[in-house]
């Protein structure tokens, strides 16, 4: 999913990243900023008990499932302007096609998204970003950084908050306060609902939630970035279901104000 947040946030995440990156070739170890990394840690983990888990469960109580599926069909393909182009920059032609096609399939057919046409129309979903860009391009992970609002992160991973912000579509269209608050404060909402099972994961089979959420983040980008497929997701967006049977990060980005 594309990062969503308002213009302010941006030039402060820039200057933490710049302040960290400074950092990135003298500090040993990958997580050489751990005590400002707790900081914020418990931060968002503070925000996301008191605001984002209690809305992400009235949600699920109040919207029905099929619905909730539809918008987060919707929101997953608003993103694919930067999947695409992480695509075009990693000159993965194919792919980038095979993304193109499915978001102006899912975009007409799939009524803005809401249905996921492509799929069985051989148009798989892909996750990219510029962080798995930079990675391709040859740039090392430098060390574990934990965003205020945007939970884990690195430093070669955190530009690709202002990729994201650049690449979105609401970006471009301007619609207004009126529609982008609603608009970004239902969609995080429902990236939080969607990842319910995550933290139910992390809460019940964690020591120290902390190391356990940086060895997954860590863990999971590294896998995507060699190309190997993360465990299927659907089990754990089933909040019909029971707790996740392995631990199964999203990239910093995907859920503001929480982490995994």
């Amino acid at each position: 999913m594309p990062i969503r947040f308002s213009t302010w946030l941006l030039p402060i995440c820039l200057l933490i990243c710049i302040a960290f990156g400074g950092c990135a070739n003298t500090a040993k170890g990958p997580d050489p900023f751990e005590s400002s990394n707790r900081f914020f840690y418990n931060c968002n983990d503070g925000m996301d008990k008191v605001v984002l888990k209690p809305l992400a469960d009235l949600y699920t109580f109040a919207v029905p499932k099929p619905i909730r599926t539809g918008l987060g069909n919707g929101f997953d393909n608003l993103g694919y302007f930067n999947v695409i182009l992480n695509d075009l920059l990693q000159a993965r032609w194919q792919q980038a096609g095979s993304d193109a096609g499915r978001m102006a399939v899912n975009s007409t057919v799939g009524i803005a998204g809401v249905l996921d046409v492509a799929t069985p129309w051989g148009m798989p979903s892909h996750e990219n970003d510029f962080g798995i860009t930079l990675a391709r391009w040859g740039c090392e992970p430098g060390p574990y950084l934990v965003l205020p609002l945007f939970g884990p992160s690195t430093v070669r991973d955190a530009p690709g908050i202002g990729v994201g912000f650049l690449t979105d579509p609401i970006l471009w269209l301007s619609p207004g306060l009126k529609v982008t608050i609603p608009f970004y404060t239902t969609e995080t909402v429902d990236t939080r609902s969607r990842s319910e099972k995550m933290f139910r994961f992390r809460d019940q089979a964690a020591l120290d939630p902390y190391v356990f959420t940086r060895s997954a983040y860590l863990q999971y980008r590294d896998s995507i970035i060699r190309g190997e497929k993360p465990a299927n997701n659907d089990s754990l967006y089933d909040d019909e279901s029971g707790p996740a049977s392995a631990p199964v990060t999203r990239p910093a980005s995907s859920t503001p104000a929480s982490q995994p």
